[in-house]
Order: C-alpha cells, then structure tokens, then sequence
C-alpha cells in the first residue's frame, strides 16, 4: 500500500512538473525578441523573410576591472564612437548591475567576412595637456586590466584563450590593452596572448 501512494505522489510532481514546463515555454522577456537574420541581397525582400536584418549590430558596456573598483562608461575613454546616442533598452536587472549600454560605431554584415575594417584614426599630439592626458588614462586603464564588453544580438562578446595543461578559459570581456612596464616586462593580457604585444 505505501509504495502505492508513494508512485502516486511521484506521478503528480512528474505531472505538475510537466504542467509547469509547458507554462514556462510561453514566458517572454521584453527586449528579448528573437531576430531573423539575412544576406543583404535577401533583406531587401521583406515579403520572403518579414523582420529579416542583414546588419548586426554591436554594442558596447561599461569597462571593469579586476584591479579596481571603479567602472567606466565607454565613452570615458577616447575610443572609437557612434555620433548618435541610441541607447537600447534595458532591463531592470542590466539597471540594478549598473550596466551603461550603447550603442557602438562597429557594424557587420550578415555571413560576411571582415577582418582588420577601420573604424576611425586616433591622433595624439603630447605637447597639448588634454591628449596627454587622455593617453594617461588609457595606459592607467591598460595597467589596471580594464576589460571592454560588448554585445551581439543581446549575447556577450566572449574571449577564450588556451591556460596550462591544454586548457581554455573564457572571459565575457577582453583587455582594452597591452600594458608593458618601462623595463620592457608585459602585463595581462601581453602574457596571456602575444599578438596583443
């Protein structure tokens, strides 16, 4: 009689389990839309693929970094941006973390390969104070391993690279530099990959 009631209890749990899996497919997150996308050539024909994109576009997040506390928006440093300030939606929890999304000047097309595009030319003169200083920051940012995050279709920017023993770590963000000290020593992300160097 016991082993009755107790397969009887694990059929209704499996039952509301099963019940709460088929309630939980039609939950739907704002901002979290699927999006087709598609070669140039087959966007311009909406009537085929309705709401199809060929540009993927890429936006960019606050800078991080393991050594400091202190976060950045991107457009603290004098990195390549966007003229215009549209700004995705964000959720309350991409709010309540303090993520600072925008979007960004790097465009890529649908299955087409770009390697090495520029995207905007940087010139310093070091005998003006407001260039020194903004080359200042960007080696205090690169000493202090501050980390780049962008995101694609709404997923991040992954960065992997081999460790000991044949293995790979992954980072959801990668150096916004290679630090090397005045005595020629690499720091970070030199040492971890040398075609940062």
């Amino acid at each position: 009689m016991y082993i009755f009631y107790n397969a009887l209890s694990v059929l209704r749990l499996s039952l509301l389990l099963t019940e709460s899996l088929h309630i939980a497919s039609s939950f739907y997150l704002p901002g979290l839309a699927p999006v087709s996308f598609c070669e140039k050539d087959q966007a311009a024909k909406d009537h085929e693929v309705p709401d199809c994109r060929s540009e993927i576009e890429l936006f960019v997040n606050r800078l991080d970094s393991v050594e400091s506390v202190l976060p950045y928006e991107y457009t603290a440093f004098d990195f390549c941006s966007k003229d215009t300030e549209k700004r995705p939606s964000e959720n309350l929890g991409q709010v309540l973390f303090g993520e600072r999304i925008e979007s960004s000047p790097y465009k890529f097309q649908f299955k087409k390969k770009e390697e090495c595009a520029p995207v905007c030319t940087k010139t310093y003169d070091t005998s003006k104070p407001e260039d020194k200083q903004k080359l200042e920051f960007l080696k205090k940012g690169m000493l202090l391993n501050y980390q780049h995050h962008w995101i694609v279709d709404n997923m991040p920017v992954t960065w992997c690279y081999d460790v000991e023993d044949g293995q790979k770590f992954c980072n959801p963000g990668f150096p916004i530099g290679c630090y090397v000290t005045e005595e020629g020593r690499p720091k970070d992300a030199c040492v971890v990959n040398v075609s940062f160097a």
